[in-house]
């Protein structure tokens, strides 16, 4: 049984203070990363299949490093575990099985992050 994502409020919290300055900051911020994840999930399972370890570490550092920015701490750990997978030491299906987890998290903060965007 998996567990729902945590999210850490501060760096979001930061980007809503920016965001007075700067408006729309934060729904850039927020678009680039959603747009960008799942691209960043399409290129980690594919290095699984292509059993490319840099394909699959380039993929899954750009997605902790989108994550930590935004606090969105299991995503992070996910991609981090991904990242430092070492694919020759592991079975295909524990390593597609570090993808699904991944894939889960992402999931979850994509649907959170939707519902954190101002209007307009």
């Amino acid at each position: 049984m998996s567990t729902l994502p945590t999210y850490d409020p501060e760096p979001l919290g930061q980007l809503r203070e920016l965001d007075v300055e700067q408006p729309g900051l934060m729904n850039e911020l927020i678009r680039i990363f959603v747009g960008d994840a799942p691209k960043q999930l399409l290129f980690i399972e594919a290095g699984l299949r292509e059993h490319n370890p840099e394909r699959v570490r380039q993929a899954a550092h750009f997605l902790r490093s989108g994550a930590l920015a935004l606090g969105l701490r299991q995503v992070a750990s996910a991609a981090h575990e991904v990242e430092r997978m070492d694919l020759d030491s592991i079975t295909p299906e524990a390593a597609h099985a570090a993808g699904e987890h991944l894939r889960e998290h992402v999931h979850h903060v994509l649907l959170y992050l939707l519902n954190q965007l101002k209007p307009g």
